[in-house]
């Protein structure tokens, strides 16, 4: 399967609606809550059958679960949204009749159609190969954490804040690449997107970035020496004081090495 890299949100228990509320409360109280390896070995078996046959073979309480103090956080796996979302997203780069090959069955994309105009938001989201850049502005560099799992041949590396925290950062990243970079229209729009996306949850859930299997791709040492978010948030001090230079020398370090690692991975 391709490696993936997740930003996961895990919204407070009392943060859903009543409906979704009492169901995951239900749910947790059972005991439900998968660990992040079964998460990855159920998504690597699933989710390349899932916009084929439609299944929601995880059913519809599959989930992630993790506590903060006293408060329930819960992060829906919610295959069905993203395969809609997938398939919205992969609408955009192919013709119609791509689409209809890869995804055969009418009542399949029909449903996955509605499911994604349907306004819902996804608490997870993937990105094959690598970890995009826009991601790592989410946090402060003294928010990644690096464990050593016992008996694992790589650490395991995650990014963890809140979502307030998030939108914060991205508001002050998009200010600053708004006002000094010509021809920035992407990251903008990167930028933007992820804001709007967190902005859908309540500001006290957190955020967590996982390299998730993106990390097998890499060396032990590789993980271990990672300073991606610390060297953006390089480039940005720097395009807030006017040092263009100091800027684009950080940014440069940070993206040369996420387009080494990916063009490695893609031609193994």
């Amino acid at each position: 399967m391709v490696p993936r890299a997740q930003l996961r949100v895990f919204a407070p228990l009392d943060s859903f609606p009543a409906t979704e509320r009492e169901r995951w409360a239900s749910y947790v109280d059972a005991g439900g809550g998968l660990t992040r390896r079964e998460v990855a070995e159920t998504e690597d078996a699933l989710v390349a059958t899932r916009l084929v046959t439609g299944r929601a073979a995880l059913g519809p309480d599959a989930a992630l679960v993790r506590r903060a103090g006293r408060r329930v956080m819960v992060c829906p796996l919610q295959l069905d949204l993203r395969s809609a979302h997938a398939l919205a997203s992969f609408r955009r780069e192919v013709p119609d009749l791509v689409v209809d090959a890869f995804v055969p069955d009418d009542g399949v994309r029909d449903r996955l159609d509605r499911l994604s105009a349907s306004g819902r938001v996804p608490h997870i989201r993937d990105e094959p190969w690598a970890v995009p850049l826009p991601w790592f502005v989410a946090f402060s560099p003294d928010e990644r954490h690096v464990t050593e799992p016992p008996g694992a041949t790589r650490p395991r590396v995650t990014h963890l804040t809140t979502c307030g925290q998030a939108i914060d950062r991205f508001e002050v990243v998009l200010e600053a690449v708004e006002a000094t970079v010509e021809d920035s229209e992407d990251v903008l729009a990167a930028l933007a997107g992820l804001s709007t996306w967190l902005d859908a949850f309540d500001p006290t859930s957190l955020l967590e970035l996982d390299y998730g299997g993106v990390a097998g791709m890499l060396s032990g040492e590789q993980l271990r020496e990672d300073t991606t978010c610390a060297d953006l948030w390089e480039a940005v001090e720097g395009l807030r004081s006017g040092d263009l230079l100091a800027a684009a020398a950080a940014y440069g370090v940070a993206r040369a090495r996420w387009t080494r690692w990916r063009a490695k991975q893609q031609a193994s």
